[in-house]
């Protein structure tokens, strides 16, 4: 009788160890249920004093081409029109009017491939001036995540999320990180 009492004893112990483990497994499970934030990346940008100075630079990039653009349109206008009242005037021989035209959709072309051309260097100089900014946010709001135990965070200014439940705006701890008041 003192042998079953020990088996008995023993499959009890065993029992209720595995009632505490499933326990403490549970809790643990509930305990790191996946957390999400959210934050609005466009306002976080427009905060940053680096993004102030970026846009300056970008703006003071893209007058000067703008200007450098205006200047090339206003030659092209004046020989368009010393070309035109050449022409009404008849100063210009049938050859001439020809190559006079042949100039101008040159000059046309150039205007054109450089509007082409200034587009893009503003694209580059703006991806030139913002990344390293995005670069700086992208890593404090990774820091964050991983300071505060977040599985995901959002970015509300992109419109990507449809539905969020129980989820916590992150911006603070992100302005935070950042040094923003």
């Amino acid at each position: 009788m003192n042998t079953i009492n020990m088996s008995t004893l023993q499959h009890l112990n065993l029992r209720v160890w595995f009632i505490l483990l499933l326990f403490s497994v549970c809790g643990a499970l509930s305990a790191q249920a996946p957390r999400y934030g959210h934050t609005n990346l466009g306002n976080l940008l427009e905060l940053l004093p680096e993004t102030k100075v970026a846009e300056a630079k970008l703006k003071a990039y893209a007058d000067s081409l703008s200007n450098a653009g205006n200047i090339k349109e206003q030659v092209f206008r004046e020989a368009f029109s010393k070309l035109e009242s050449d022409y009404k005037a008849g100063k210009l021989t049938p050859l001439q009017v020809q190559e006079g035209q042949a100039e101008m959709q040159k000059q046309q072309q150039e205007l054109q491939t450089f509007d082409q051309k200034a587009q893009q260097l503003g694209a580059q100089r703006r991806d030139e001036l913002l990344n390293p900014i995005l670069s700086k946010m992208l890593d404090a709001i990774k820091e964050v995540a991983k300071e505060n135990g977040y599985l995901m965070v959002f970015d509300t200014s992109s419109g990507a999320m449809l539905f969020a439940n129980e989820m916590d705006d992150v911006t603070l701890l992100i302005r935070k990180k950042l040094g923003i008041q």
